[in-house]
């Protein structure tokens, strides 16, 4: 039988330490990132910023290692609309909007953020198992079990990301509808970023909780599931308008 090391354990608290620390800053620089975001899209794209401000100041609130996950999801969607302008789910990149890049300075803005998704993602692994590993899998039957370090509200993030996959699904399909009635119309468009917003957000939560100690995992794969036909719903939505 292993044994399951202590709650006082100094590399533990340490850990939860650096958790803390790693999530206030990401909090703070993703919230950051959607300010400027809504800035960029001065009023076109109202709704630009928001997927940042909501999962940064979640991280915030929670402090959950999930919501790394997350993300690192997000940082990965927000690199699309630097590659392609015309796809502004996540509105426009701030970069692009307030210089004129050239093709090695697109290169290295997309290197950036995906050194971040990179980085956040190694972060995630690392630290999610803090949620505990009573029900982790081993190869070493007699290696120590982490104990529960930090609240895992994993359940409910996955059941949440479920249903706004769901939204988020349900408005791609109304806003491409609309995109055949009147390609000049000011809804679609709206309505194609305000879902896929959803749709990020759905993904981004749905993988953090997915690959976490949840008993919602089912719930968390639907969400991924829904959050990525609504993306692409969205995004083919804005190829037809843009």
């Amino acid at each position: 039988m292993p044994k399951t090391l202590s709650k006082t354990d100094p590399s533990l608290v340490a850990s939860v330490a650096r958790l803390n620390r790693v999530q206030q800053v990401w909090g703070v620089l993703l919230i950051g990132l959607g300010i400027v975001t809504e800035f960029a899209g001065r009023g076109s794209h109202p709704v630009a910023g928001l997927p940042f401000i909501a999962v940064g100041a979640l991280t915030l609130l929670w402090r959950d290692p999930a919501l790394l996950g997350a993300i690192a999801a997000l940082m990965a969607f927000s690199i699309v609309p630097t590659i392609n302008p015309r796809i502004t789910v996540l509105g426009p990149d701030p970069v692009a909007v307030f210089a004129t890049l050239s093709f090695l300075e697109v290169a290295a803005l997309v290197a950036g953020k995906a050194l971040i998704v990179l980085t956040v993602s190694n972060q995630f692994l690392l630290y999610r198992f803090l949620y505990g590993t009573r029900t982790a899998t081993s190869p070493d039957p007699e290696l120590a079990l982490i104990p529960e370090m930090v609240p895992n509200h994993t359940d409910v993030l996955a059941r949440s990301a479920r249903l706004i996959g769901y939204i988020g699904a349900g408005l791609g399909v109304v806003a491409l509808a609309l995109s055949f009635l009147d390609r000049a119309a000011y809804l679609p468009l709206i309505l194609s970023e305000m879902a896929g917003s959803l749709a990020v957000i759905a993904v981004g939560v749905g993988f953090g909780t997915a690959f976490s100690p949840t008993n919602e995992r089912r719930a968390a794969l639907l969400a991924l599931a829904t959050g990525f036909i609504g993306y692409a719903l969205c995004a083919a939505t804005l190829l037809r308008l843009v």
